[in-house]
């Protein structure tokens, strides 16, 4: 990541902060409220640093969002393709079939796409989405990947799929895909970002679906995706699935959380150690996947909140200048003790009934036979949390205020 990203990175996190004082909070009518109401001026509530569902994708300095894998020439920002092979250690052996491949898109394809194939309720999803919807109708499937979901539009009925993908490797394993299940003649793919396509008037669509969503509902741009999608590939009203969708966030409680995130006093013979604790990060978000641990599997969380919606965007509608740059939430604490963290998790929905849903709540994910492939994809993301007051007032080397609450106490939380 560049300089220019890494600004625009800091500029656009998502951040929490938590306080226990009170605040007014702002109307579903008044900047700050729903994403489907009226457009506040706004930044982008988009980590850039973190946003990817793993390595090897990229936000270029102009905020947009690039896939892993993409080896469309797009610009200045552009940076070199590396194939599989210079990412091998010298002497290791390289396998036939990934030689000359690009480095990026093999990392995430292992990193997380094979788990979301896998991931059988998120297939459903979208098939139950589509179903009622694309018989007969021209469709264009923004980030086709494998071509899974264009396969879907044309085995529903669909006239024609336009399937768009950024990655010359991932286009021709998909148009084989295409070729053995014997749908060519339905679906055309290309290989070029959404944003760069034209269309001629008669060759728009009627159905725009996508599957660019990230451990963080719009951490992977699917707003701007489908915003220019909509604007310049799709008819006039045209749908969009999904339709909508939702963030939420749910402050929490682990003692096993704290163990592996900052210095415990017992934890060292009796020596003191606490210095090392101004380290901890209380800045970023992470996922839980790179922490490596599945957040319904702590045998100690605790919920300390009532799980808040801090964002709701129309995909039919909504664009960047929808999004509030702050919101302000007034909770009461639900148990006693030190707050540690802020979950964030979404769901979103195929119409405008939310008919169907998927989610990334982890107790949705406990126990499911899809669960562990959608945690694996996806998973929640996390902020550490200390006392926001007291933080502003510490020395350099001070370790983070723990955040304590009384049951029913009243806090806000800043996002």
């Amino acid at each position: 990541m560049g300089k220019a990203q890494k600004e625009k990175a800091a500029e656009s996190s998502p951040q929490w902060r938590v306080r226990e004082k009170e605040s007014t909070l702002p109307s579903n009518n008044a900047p700050g409220g729903s994403a489907s109401g009226a457009p506040p001026p706004a930044s982008p509530v988009v980590p850039a640093a973190a946003a990817p569902k793993g390595p090897g994708a990229v936000w270029k300095s102009n905020g947009s969002f690039i896939p892993p894998g993409c080896d469309v020439e797009d610009g200045d920002d552009d940076a070199p393709v590396r194939n599989y092979e210079a990412s091998v250690a010298k002497g290791f052996w390289v396998p036939p079939r990934l030689r000359g491949r690009n480095e990026s898109l093999i990392e995430a394809v292992n990193d997380w796409h094979f788990a979301m194939l896998n991931d059988s309720h998120r297939n459903q999803f979208y098939w139950d989405a589509m179903e009622p919807f694309v018989k007969g109708k021209r469709v264009i499937d923004i980030g086709a990947g494998s071509g899974l979901l264009s396969l879907m539009a044309a085995k529903l009925g669909a006239e024609s799929v336009l399937a768009i993908e950024a990655s010359k490797d991932m286009v021709a394993l998909a148009q084989l895909n295409i070729t053995r299940n014997d749908q060519s003649d339905v679906i055309r793919i290309i290989h070029d970002m959404s944003s760069n396509v034209k269309l001629k008037e008669e060759e728009k669509a009627d159905v725009i679906i996508s599957e660019t969503l990230g451990a963080l509902m719009l951490g992977e741009g699917t707003l701007d995706y489908m915003a220019d999608a909509r604007k310049r590939l799709a008819k006039p009203g045209a749908r969009v699935i999904p339709a909508g969708g939702a963030q939420f966030a749910m402050l929490i409680a682990s003692p096993s959380l704290a163990q592996v995130s900052s210095v415990q006093s017992d934890c060292c013979k009796g020596f003191d150690l606490s210095a090392i604790g101004s380290l901890q990060d209380t800045g970023n978000i992470f996922f839980t996947k790179q922490w490596g641990f599945r957040l319904n599997l702590l045998p100690d969380l605790v919920e300390m909140s009532e799980r808040i919606q801090f964002l709701e965007v129309d995909f039919q509608k909504s664009d960047r200048q929808h999004i509030p740059s702050t919101k302000t939430f007034r909770l009461t604490a639900l148990k006693e003790g030190v707050i540690h963290a802020v979950v964030a998790s979404w769901e979103v929905w195929s119409d405008e009934e939310r008919t169907h849903k998927i989610t990334t709540h982890p107790e949705d994910t406990r126990g499911a036979p899809w669960g562990f492939s959608r945690d694996m994809q996806w998973g929640q993301g996390l902020q550490l949390v200390e006392d926001f007051d007291l933080a502003c007032k510490s020395e350099r080397n001070t370790p983070p205020a723990p955040f304590e609450v009384a049951v029913s106490r009243l806090f806000q939380e800043q996002c």
